[in-house]
Formats: C-alpha cells, structure tokens, sequence
C-alpha cells in the first residue's frame, strides 16, 4: 500500500489558494481568471472524471453508433462486398489518419499542459499552428489521392467488384479530408477549452445528419457505396465549421481561456507536437498495417467471407472501443492541466479511477459480445448464412480482447497527456505492431483459420504486462521525487 506524501495530500484534499490566479509565466498576464483552469485544478476528481468523461464517451458513442448504422444499411443495401471493400481501402486511410492524430492528440496535449501552467498566449498560438497544419494535411492528402489514384489501387491488391466499390468511396470522400482533419483537432480543443457538453451535442447533431444522408443518399437516390462516403464527408464538415466559429468568435470576443493566436512556437512547438502524438499516429499506422496483414492473410486461409466477417466482428467491438477511447480522450484535459500545474496526487487518483471503470466496461461488452453476436451480425447482412455463422465464429474468439484492451488504451493516453512520448510509443508499438505481427506469424502457420482470430486476444493481452510495468515506473519515481521534495522544503 502507497504511503500517501505531504505534498499529495495537499494537491487533493482541495482547492489551494495559490491558483486563484495563473502565474506570471510565458509572457502572460493574468487580468482574466480562466474558469476551465480553476475547475480542472481544483474540482474533486470523482465529479471531474464524470463531468469531462461522459461526454467525451457520449461524442465517441455518436460516431460510433452512426458508424455501425452506417455499415448496417451499406451492409443492407450493398451487401457483405461493399463492407469488405471498406476494410481494404483502411490502409490508404490509415496514413492520413494517422498524421491528422498526431497533430491532434499532441497538439491538445500540448494546449492543455500549457493551460495548466498558466500559458494561455502560448496555447492559443500552439491551437492556432494545430489548426494550420491540420488544413494543410487534408488539402496534401486530397491532393495525393488525385494523383496517385490508380496506383492506390494498384498498391492494396484490389481487383474486380471490390477494387470498383474501394475506388468509388475513395475518390467520393477525399475531398473532405480538411474538414474531417479539423472537426477531430478541434473536438478535443473544445474539450480543453472546458466545453464537453458542447462537443457531445455537436457530435450527436452529426451522428444523426449522417445517418439521414445516408438513407437519401443509398436507398432514395440510389448512388452506391459514394452516397455513404459523401455522407460523412458533408455531415463532418459541418462539424469543423461550428467548431471553428467558437473558437473565432472567443477570439474576436477577446473571452478568457482558449481561442485562436497567430501560430506560432517554431521548430520546438511543432517537436513537442509530434512527440506527443507519436505514439497516437503510430497506432493508426500500424492499425492500417495490421488490417493490411489481416486481409492477405484473411484472403489466403478463408476468402473474401473471411474479410466481410472480420470487418462485421470490428464493427461490433467498434462501441466498447469508442467507450475507452471517449473515457481516455474525456480525462486528457484533467491528466494534461494537473501534470501543468504540478498536482501529480491528483493525475495518479484520476489514473486508477479510470483503469478501474474502463475494466468494468470491458467485462460487460465481453459478456453481451459472447450472448449477442449472432443477432447483431443479422442486422449488418440478413439471409446471408455462410458469412453470418462465420462472423458468430470470429466474434466468439475476438471478444476476449475485450477484457484486456482497456489497459492499453487508457494508458496509452495517460502517457501522452503527460508529454512522456517514449512510455507512450512503448505502449502504442507493442500493441499495434509488435504483438499483432508475431501472432498472424506464428499463430496461423500453428493453428491454421483459429490462429488468424486468437492473434488480437494475445496482442491484447500482452500489451498489459507492458503497460503495468511503466505505470508501476511511473509511479514509484513519482513518489520517490515526491518524497525529496518533501524533504527538501
């Protein structure tokens, strides 16, 4: 049992009159109290995680929920192929994706530890930069796409009906890419900004428009698999529009708190970005690796079923895997402004608080994935036998993963909204990368078709051996630090 320091105990028994105001540092001057900074310092942790987690898992729960209605009718109207061909074309996504976390993720890290220290010029020029580059990624990756169609294609081993349907949501949804970029950057700024509810509302108007335009766009108009990728792109812009006239109209309003500055912080702003959001854009890379290995592999033991049926098991863990990514994107602000401010008490309390439920939420979508699959794999592709009992298959293996992924999600995040790059990569490469290859290596040549479905268990299971040793690290330096302060003073 850990022995509560002196200087914990201070950080978390309540408010401390020294930060009433930020202090002088960075160039600031403090004529404005920031009321997201006093809240995320001083409010008691339970309610905190409550208030900035549930809507964050609520915005997450939207996306996913129009996601899954989103295949559900694609899965209806254009059957199990135009589902596969959606997973085939995620490792082309995955590249962009994956830069667009990185600049979001460490960038709102970024903003939030400059927050809590009082920094909130500098913030606002590091919000402004983030915003910057994320325009430009989208309009590069549009750009690319154009380009480099054809030999797209040509790179994900595409061919006949499913190469067709790949290239027409392909071509249908890069024109988006900026938008979509920046209302994920500027959701988690909204959240920084101590705006939670707000982001949820936002989501949710989104998450209802796209499922609308899906309907018009597949069954009335009839326009194929470009209806449902035209879908997302109109219903998210729509998001990054509102998000940015928040922030601009703070900004013309000269409010307190965060909002809009020239980008700025030179080569060092744009390192600590992308070592913040290293470890982020590596899970997307290495997601869109792995779900490239999946199909080869897929494709070679089972066939083109194979590759619908894993694409319907990802849907289904899709709602468990947004709760932890909402839990985790909901408590960066509190982790970020309390490691600002020097409360390392109040970030470890968070730490084990959420460990703690995010397990609990991977205990019971264990448990409806084991009594549920078969039904809700009949809501994606009704009549169609062959992939439904071998989707039934794939889910009751998968779903074990579910009592080990919250662990490396979660703290893969506590890593990066702290700033500590190389704990967080850690995490991110051997979860992604390291334990997913060695499985589909090994696993299928041992086991053949079964070795293919145990793979996400193992890597998910090792990953939390990873995880707990650095957190154990963490923890016990922190404590030791804690302890030559008290010293110390």
């Amino acid at each position: 049992m850990q022995t509560e320091t002196g200087k914990d105990r201070k950080q978390t028994e309540g408010p401390d009159p020294s930060l009433i105001l930020p202090p002088r540092t960075g160039g600031d001057k403090p004529k404005a109290l920031d009321p997201a900074r006093e809240v995320f310092l001083n409010c008691p942790l339970g309610m905190l995680i409550l208030k900035n987690a549930l809507p964050a898992v609520a915005s997450m729960l939207f996306m996913a929920f129009y996601q899954v209605v989103d295949g559900i009718l694609v899965g209806r109207r254009l059957g199990p192929e135009a589902l596969a061909s959606v997973n085939i074309l995620y490792p082309i996504l995955a590249v962009f994706v994956g830069l667009a976390v990185m600049i979001g993720v460490g960038g709102n890290a970024r903003v939030a530890v400059l927050l809590g220290a009082g920094e909130t010029r500098q913030a606002r020029r590091t919000l402004g930069l983030i915003t910057a580059l994320g325009t430009a990624l989208g309009i590069g990756g549009t750009i690319v796409v154009i380009l480099a169609f054809p030999q797209i294609l040509s790179a994900l081993g595409t061919s006949g009906e499913l190469g067709e349907l790949a290239g027409e949501y392909l071509i249908a949804l890069c024109p988006f890419f900026a938008p979509m970029i920046l209302a994920f950057i500027l959701e988690q700024s909204l959240r920084n900004d101590g705006r939670p509810n707000m982001a949820t509302l936002v989501m949710a108007a989104m998450a209802i428009l796209n499922i609308v335009l899906d309907y018009i766009f597949l069954f009335i108009l009839n326009m194929g698999i470009a209806g449902a990728a035209l879908a997302t792109g109109l219903s998210q812009s729509l998001v990054a529009l509102i998000f940015l006239a928040h922030f601009i109209n703070k900004t013309i309003r000269r409010r307190p708190g965060l909002g809009f500055a020239v980008p700025g912080g030179g080569i060092p702003a744009l390192r600590a970005i992308a070592l913040n959001g290293s470890s982020e854009m590596f899970n997307s890379l290495a997601a869109g690796l792995t779900t490239f290995l999946f199909n080869r592999i897929i494709l070679s033991y089972v066939g083109v079923m194979g590759v619908a049926a894993f694409a319907l098991v990802q849907y289904m863990l899709m709602v468990g895997v947004m709760i932890f990514i909402g839990m985790s994107n909901g408590t960066q602000p509190i982790w970020s402004y309390n490691h600002g401010a020097g409360h390392a008490g109040r970030v470890q309390g968070t730490l084990n608080r959420l460990l703690a439920a995010s397990l609990v939420v991977g205990i019971i979508f264990f448990i409806m994935l084991r009594w549920q699959a078969g039904a809700m794999a009949a809501l994606f592709i009704p009549g169609h036998t062959e992939a439904l009992a071998l989707t039934l298959r794939v889910a009751r293996i998968i779903s074990w993963s579910m009592l080990f992924m919250p662990v490396g999600i979660v703290v893969s995040m506590f890593f990066t909204s702290l700033e500590k790059a190389g704990n967080s990569m850690v995490v991110a490469v051997s979860r992604g990368l390291v334990f997913t290859v060695m499985g589909l290596t090994i696993f299928p040549l041992l086991w053949g078709e079964w070795g293919i479905w145990i793979t996400p268990v193992f890597a998910e299971g090792a990953t939390v051996l990873v995880a707990a040793f650095l957190v154990y690290r963490w923890k016990a330096m922190t404590n030791r630090q804690a302890d030559l302060e008290l010293v110390t003073d």
